[in-house]
């Protein structure tokens, strides 16, 4: 049970990552209201890029916390104008619309990206203070995002968080890791980019738990990375796969999917994260492709059901 227990306005409730934190937050005792496009997917329905929606709905819900997971999340999506639009312009107006209740919240959390760092130079854990230079547009849109919630921050209680990779089951099927779990259950050859490369994974459930304690114990004015600190080979997922389901498939390396100059290492450090809210559970990359293998396997058996 949480220490307080908040009223937290939701965006992206229908999300990855905004389900099982929805499941959680009500867990802990809190009340929680998701807001989207339409009625079913969400609680309650509203433009996201209309300021005076928004205060309409935060004036009917009275939050004493919001937590912003509405966004373009994919990097490769190339329409600049959603991209910019919805992850630049839905944040603007979202922070304006809850400006005018500002005495009323505790927390304003606003999930950005670890691509808003500038590719690494040394295998080093990347730190909150590494040098802000994204290399692409869905890096650059949550930059933006963060210098917009800083014009901000002087009024609303902000804590940003720059997620790292981050997978579990639910996770579209576009993502890497979704992807190669499909291929291997299926039994299914598969393209896939550079497998020489290590990146930071989280598992879903560690990245819940950061919102659940950042909702119950708000840091206002505080970056955080959100990371395992652990750089995973791809490669070596590939291989993990093939052991957790005995299947034998052919990787093709396709050029498209492979990125020039792309680092050697990509990893995050998790400290200042750890400091300010204690010792996060971190399953490990092999327990999180078990858990997907088993969901995917599942729903696979039941689609072929009768």
């Amino acid at each position: 049970m949480a220490f307080r227990s908040e009223r937290v306005l939701l965006t992206g409730g229908d999300s990855f990552t905004g389900r099982p934190l929805v499941e959680a937050l009500r867990q802990d005792g809190h009340e929680v209201v998701t807001v989207g496009r339409h009625v079913g997917e969400a609680d309650m329905a509203a433009d996201l890029l209309d300021p005076d929606e928004i205060i309409g709905v935060i004036d009917q819900v009275k939050p004493t916390a919001i937590i912003h997971l509405a966004a373009i999340t994919f990097a490769p999506d190339q329409n600049f104008h959603r991209i910019y639009t919805t992850n630049v312009s839905g944040t603007a107006s979202l922070l304006k619309g809850a400006r005018a209740f500002a005495g009323q919240l505790n927390a304003v959390i606003l999930p950005s990206s670890a691509r808003v760092y500038a590719p690494p130079i040394s295998d080093d854990p990347i730190q909150e203070d590494y040098l802000l230079s994204p290399a692409d547009h869905y890096g650059a849109s949550k930059m933006a995002m963060e210098r917009v919630a800083q014009l901000f921050s002087n009024e609303l209680p902000i804590t940003i968080t720059r997620p790292f990779n981050y997978t579990g089951p639910g996770q579209a099927a576009q993502f890497f890791v979704p992807k190669l779990v499909a291929a291997y259950v299926a039994g299914e050859d598969v393209r896939v980019g550079n497998l020489h490369v290590a990146r930071d994974f989280s598992d879903i459930t560690t990245v819940v738990e950061v919102y659940r304690r950042l909702v119950s114990s708000p840091k206002p004015g505080e970056t955080f990375n959100i990371c395992s600190g652990q750089p995973v080979l791809l490669g070596d997922i590939a291989r993990l796969l093939e052991e957790i389901t005995d299947n034998r498939i052919t990787l093709t390396v396709d050029p498209s999917f492979v990125r020039p100059d792309e680092p050697r290492v990509i990893v995050g450090s998790k400290r200042k994260l750890e400091a300010a809210i204690g010792a996060l559970p971190e399953p490990g990359i092999r327990m999180t492709l078990e858990s997907m293998v088993a969901s995917a396997s599942f729903v696979a058996a039941e689609s072929s059901r009768p």
